[in-house]
């Protein structure tokens, strides 16, 4: 079952304006820090994987290099053609995603935003707490009162003025 995901979301992971880098990559650097084999990297452009032909390219630019991680780096995981069309057939081209900002949901069989605890932390505790419910954890739940009934019992304590 494939659920309905709102793709514009997923545009926040996508290096949307390209810019030139102060130290930019070549193709080669970055197929060897994935430990992708060059010809598998010309083999994506050829197959229309990646946008850019790594062998006319000397410089990436910061969409390039984000588009040559993403997708090489889901080969390096395994994924032959089949599985690329797969997992990539919802997504818009190019694939120049921020592989730290995304994940593939094999439930829902979609891509999603990593959550960024930081921006909404009560949003993260409170999907974080519904899976724990999900799940039936009843041990963790039991724990996180705990800790809550020792946070509130701290802020009691403290002075007026501190609240």
């Amino acid at each position: 079952m494939m659920a309905n995901v709102d793709l514009s979301l997923l545009e926040n992971a996508r290096i949307g304006r390209p810019q030139q880098l102060l130290f930019p990559y070549t193709p080669h650097a970055v197929c060897d820090e994935l430990g992708l084999n060059w010809w598998a990297a010309i083999k994506l452009y050829d197959d229309g994987w990646v946008s850019f032909s790594p062998e006319a390219t000397a410089r990436l630019d910061e969409a390039q290099e984000a588009e040559l991680r993403f997708v090489g780096s889901l080969v390096m995981a395994g994924c032959d053609r089949l599985m690329l069309a797969a997992l990539l057939g919802s997504l818009p081209k190019p694939y120049a995603y921020n592989v730290r900002q995304l994940y593939y949901d094999w439930m829902t069989k979609t891509w999603r935003l990593l959550p960024d605890p930081k921006s909404n932390p009560e949003a993260a505790f409170i999907e974080w707490l519904e899976s724990l419910v999900d799940k039936g954890d009843f041990s963790s739940l039991t724990g996180i009162l705990e800790l809550t009934h020792d946070a509130l019992s701290r802020v009691r304590s403290q002075p007026q003025q501190k609240r």
